[in-house]
């Protein structure tokens, strides 16, 4: 661990905590609400992009392993709290647990980075992930499920949607609006810590990653407010294309191993094609 890089981190992640309990409650003056609400995507994005970069240079494998568990067991036992019955405090015990559950997915994404050896594996893992999340959120997967039971009304599913969406800002009247601070996915942070920390391991361009991985997850977060856009787009493909696009050419590949992904791709297209078939029909 390096002090003042943990300092800075940590300083930043409780930034972004206080952010996401806050920001709801000022008032906006609605001339500034399109300046404001661009204002806050970028810097949040930017904010979240940033700790899930830099979380594996501050803190070790072993410890992120460990302070993951920790804060997992923190976030877990907070939902056994009761409702506080003030509204600040409120306010406060839910960023708390936003911003537990950040670290944790932060952390935990970093401690499972040594399962891969070698940076070959980057782009096939990378574009598994990204593969995937397409048909988890798009196709028919986990967070389609859950997206269709918010609509139908079901509760534990709004409150999931509710807490892991973008939402656009709310007008509270003639002269006001408010804007939340906007939130990623917690699996796709996962997974953008554990291929931002493969980078730093095996000496890849990390810094260009990140600037375009944050350029192309806020342009996607604008594409997804467009009325014809489905409810909720996928993150992580936007990540995996900021990874890989600037580190391509660090990737070697002999013919057979070029002939055994593209078999691989194939298989892998070929079970998603199956699953949403089957999902469809759930």
């Amino acid at each position: 661990m390096t002090n003042k890089g943990l300092l800075l981190w940590l300083f930043l992640l409780a930034l972004w905590g206080i952010l996401r309990g806050l920001l709801p409650l000022l008032p906006v003056p609605l001339p500034l609400l399109p300046i404001a609400w661009m204002a806050v995507l970028v810097v949040g994005i930017f904010l979240l992009l940033w700790l899930t970069l830099e979380v594996g240079k501050v803190i070790q494998v072993k410890w992120a392993a460990i302070c993951g568990l920790v804060t997992l067991g923190l976030r877990v036992a907070l939902s056994f709290f009761p409702m506080m019955p003030n509204l600040a405090a409120q306010i406060a015990l839910k960023a708390f647990a936003d911003t537990l559950t950040l670290a944790t997915a932060l952390l935990l994404g970093v401690s499972i980075s040594p399962l891969i050896r070698h940076a070959n594996l980057i782009p096939p893992v990378a574009v598994v992930l990204a593969v995937v999340d397409i048909w988890t959120v798009s196709l028919g997967g986990f967070v389609f499920q859950i997206q269709q039971k918010a609509k139908e009304g079901v509760p534990i599913a709004q409150k999931i949607v509710e807490a892991a969406t973008i939402k656009m800002p709310t007008v509270a009247s003639a002269q006001h609006a408010f804007i939340g601070i906007p939130v990623i996915g917690i699996g796709d942070l996962f997974f953008a810590a554990f291929l931002f920390n493969l980078l730093w391991r095996f000496g890849l361009n990390a810094r260009a990653a990140f600037a375009l991985s944050f350029l192309f997850v806020v342009i996607g977060l604008l594409i997804a407010q467009l009325p014809f856009m489905p409810f909720g787009i996928p993150g992580l493909p936007f990540i995996v294309l900021g990874v890989l696009l600037p580190n391509w050419r660090q990737f070697k590949y002999t013919p057979e191993e070029k002939r055994a992904l593209l078999v691989g791709a194939i298989f892998l297209f070929a079970l998603i094609a199956i699953f949403s078939v089957m999902a469809k029909k759930l």
